[in-house]
């Protein structure tokens, strides 16, 4: 079933309720962080907890996005910078909060590395209520692994996620790859949302 709507940044309608997303939107401009937001605060839960995959943000300014626009998102959040991503933010070099978990790996091609660390996040989270994950993104994994790696490891994560039930969205630039790749890495989800600058949204599940 496809959908389409016209988005505003406070709108959260149109966005699935469940299951592992495809966010498909252009890395320029504010559309791919309005979404973003837009599907984390749609997965607000008071008992929830959250993992954020960050390749070129740092966990400070997550952290800081959160408490300016998702004043509501699970407050237990675990972040997993990688390369870039585990650089600290501009402002120097305090942690974000207590209970802002971070794990830093240096190394964005170890997707062995990655897939422990979430691993460790589900696992300590399994039975503690809601779990929402942001990866953000796709296209940056992409420049150090090939297609077909990031499929099997995205294989088996969406698998995981969808045994635990957690609600979850995955960042891709299409503008960054070709429509054969894009529909090969779309088989490991539930659903797609694609979104343009011009606040046009598509719902694909």
């Amino acid at each position: 079933m496809t959908t389409t709507e016209r988005a505003t940044d406070e709108s959260h309608e149109g966005f699935p309720d469940d299951g592992n997303v495809l966010l498909l939107a252009p890395s320029v401009g504010n559309a791919e962080r309005d979404a973003c937001t837009g599907m984390l605060a749609h997965h607000d839960a008071t008992d929830g907890r959250a993992i954020h995959v960050l390749y070129m943000e740092s966990a400070i300014e997550r952290h800081r996005l959160i408490e300016s626009r998702l004043p509501h998102h699970p407050v237990a959040s675990a972040v997993v910078a990688v390369g870039a991503g585990g650089v600290v933010g501009k402002r120097g070099p305090e942690p974000p909060a207590e209970d802002y978990h971070v794990e830093r790996l240096t190394d964005p091609a170890d997707l062995t590395g990655l897939g422990m660390a979430l691993n460790d996040a589900l696992g300590e989270w399994a039975v503690a209520g809601d779990v929402t994950l942001c990866f953000d993104s796709l296209s940056i994994l992409l420049q150090y692994a090939d297609t077909e790696r990031v499929f099997r490891f995205l294989h088996v994560l969406t698998n995981r996620l969808t045994e635990l039930g957690a609600s979850t969205h995955f960042h891709l630039d299409p503008a960054a790859h070709d429509e054969r790749t894009i529909a090969q890495l779309a088989q490991a989800f539930d659903s797609r949302v694609s979104v343009d600058n011009e606040d046009d949204r598509v719902v694909r599940r």
